[in-house]
């Protein structure tokens, strides 16, 4: 028998698959940026939602954003680093969905566990974005499922970059309201 190894990529991928669920439950669907970039600025993207893949119009107002952020960040083409982790959006909760979707609400997420923090291309992004960022956070990724907390909260950029200002997120971590979320700039 064997067991794997607890590493920093052992405990990413666990966020994501917890929020990956979290999404399917609440009627969020998601596409990774990395896809949007190698969709070659398409009008349509493949959403994913549980084992559901839906088609989604890309209102033509956020489309420059969109694909924007999804450049990766080091130009590296065999292993790129993207600024954010998801582009999602609402869909609902059904047992199938039509040929294109056209949906209204639409945001970036990134998942954090454990004491993450905003990288500095992060930190920069905020100033940027016109669509909203989804923070999921998640302290013990490595907690039993039963016993997963994971908080979230949906802001504009404009909005953290306050709370930075305010100390409310700060380079340090704060939390905010019921949200245990530690998240700051990372010092270069």
């Amino acid at each position: 028998m064997t067991r794997p190894r607890i590493t920093a990529s052992l405990k990413g991928s666990l966020g994501e698959l917890y929020y990956k669920e979290l999404c399917d439950q609440a009627g969020w669907a998601y596409i990774s940026l990395e896809n949007i970039h190698k969709s070659q600025n398409q009008d349509v993207l493949e959403f994913k939602k549980g084992f559901n893949r839906v088609q989604v119009k890309i209102p033509s107002q956020i489309k420059p954003e969109i694909y924007k952020i999804a450049n990766p960040s080091n130009n590296w083409s065999n292993r790129p680093s993207f600024v954010f982790d998801y582009l999602v959006c609402k869909v609902g909760n059904y047992d199938s969905y039509p040929d294109v979707w056209n949906v209204k609400e639409f945001c970036w997420a990134e998942v954090k566990t454990g004491q993450g923090i905003f990288s500095e291309n992060q930190y920069k992004a905020l100033f940027e974005i016109k669509l909203p960022i989804a923070v999921f956070h998640i302290a013990d990724i490595l907690e039993k499922p039963f016993f997963i907390d994971m908080d979230w909260v949906i802001m504009s950029g404009k909005d953290i970059l306050k709370k930075f200002n305010q100390n409310i997120f700060s380079k340090y971590g704060v939390s905010i309201g019921i949200m245990a979320l530690s998240s700051h700039v990372q010092e270069d």
